[in-house]
């Protein structure tokens, strides 16, 4: 006989939902702690470095000076050790000696031949190290502190300290150098050394000197002082002949606040200043002037020729005004865009001026000679031979440029 199937019991099933939320709780703090124990390794390695940092951060620095990468542009930018990087965009300043490219950290300064190969490293310990460069000679000082050294490319020459804060330092192609320094009993005080640091002059000024520049000879200098006149501020050229303790000359009262004077081939002196510029004779008158027309940006000045950039916010225009001898008769030349930098060539023959997207020079008389393409990264650039070092907050780029 057929049989009906009896039921079987039902089964209820058991919620979940609570050991789903526990297990997901577990994973959730397993979690934290591996990210706690992660957080807490990268503090402690953070700590160790940092103890550790004047072991490790000079070796990283010459790394990063070193590092090679390949770049071309039809300027031709350089390859093989192009660019040299600056570490962690550290402010740097440049110089050349002897064809060579010179590099000052805060911590070191590089030599490198044209090519990108590091020729010298040579550390210092000056808390505001600056450079000033002429001829073979470079000379690093400590702006505010007592200690300056002459460097030059195959060793130091000597290195000493003076007894008042360093106020600046120059050098001149001899390896002469001149240090200003703050003094106790006078307005400042203008101490020179012959290259082997012998010190040959000194004198305590009356008045405050603004600016050193070394005749061509190395034997003398002209010294600048700053002078109010009702309110103006005038610019006084001393000329001092480190055998004679007085001065040879002194000139009349310029209306402008000097910022760089230069010796020129005749042994004239080029004075370059905020508002104006002028041209002084062997006797310390002034044989021409030229006032600005509009604000300056940046100047050069070598051989006795100048060029200098002026600036119009209004309209907007910048003007390179260059001049050889004669600051009476400039030449002008006027352009829409932005100009960051300008350098005069040896023999004070041409112009290159810096631009946002290009490179161009001119000669004296402001005939067009060459241009080249570049980026805006760029900031300033120094020339050696037929290469222009175009630097960035990072970086140095070497250009192949002709003209």
């Amino acid at each position: 006989m057929f049989k009906k199937k009896s039921k079987l019991p039902t089964v209820q099933q058991v919620p979940q939902t609570e050991d789903v939320h526990a297990l997901r709780r577990q994973k959730k703090r397993k979690r934290y702690v591996r990210r706690a124990v992660i957080f807490t390794l990268l503090v402690a390695l953070l700590l160790v470095l940092y103890q550790r940092r004047d072991i490790w951060l000079p070796r990283l620095e010459e790394m990063s000076f070193n590092r090679q990468t390949i770049r071309q542009n039809d300027g031709t930018f350089s390859e093989g050790n192009f660019p040299l990087s600056i570490y962690g965009g550290a402010a740097y300043q440049t110089a050349t000696i002897d064809n060579l490219l010179m590099i000052l950290s805060d911590s070191y300064l590089y030599m490198y031949q044209t090519d990108g190969n590091l020729l010298a490293r040579r550390q210092h310990a000056y808390g505001s190290a600056m450079l000033q460069a002429a001829g073979s000679y470079a000379l690093v000082y400590e702006s505010g502190g007592t200690h300056f050294r002459l460097e030059g490319s195959t060793r130091t020459y000597f290195e000493k300290n003076v007894s008042d804060p360093i106020v600046f330092g120059r050098v001149s192609d001899a390896g002469y150098t001149a240090v200003v320094t703050g003094s106790d009993t006078s307005a400042c005080k203008l101490i020179v050394f012959n290259k082997k640091g012998k010190q040959i002059y000194a004198r305590s000024c009356v008045e405050k000197l603004t600016e050193v520049s070394f005749r061509p000879d190395s034997g003398g200098c002209y010294g600048v002082s700053i002078h109010t006149d009702r309110g103006a501020l005038k610019s006084v050229v001393h000329h001092y002949d480190f055998k004679e303790m007085g001065e040879k000359w002194t000139s009349q009262p310029l209306d402008m606040l000097c910022i760089s004077v230069y010796n020129t081939k005749g042994d004239n002196v080029f004075v370059l200043g905020d508002t104006g510029c002028a041209y002084l004779s062997l006797a310390g008158a002034t044989t021409s002037t030229y006032t600005y027309p509009d604000t300056l940006v940046c100047a050069d000045s070598k051989d006795g020729a100048a060029a200098i950039i002026l600036r119009n916010e209004e309209k907007r225009t910048n003007k390179v005004v260059m001049m050889s001898g004669d600051a009476g008769s400039p030449n002008i030349r006027e352009f829409e865009g932005e100009i960051k930098c300008v350098s005069v060539s040896d023999g004070g023959d041409s112009a290159t001026i810096q631009m946002r997207d290009c490179i161009r020079t001119y000669g004296m008389m402001g005939g067009a000679i060459s241009q080249a393409v570049i980026s805006d990264m760029y900031d300033e650039f120094v020339r050696i031979g037929d290469y222009l070092f175009l630097m960035a907050y990072d970086r140095i780029d070497r250009l192949e440029y002709a003209g």
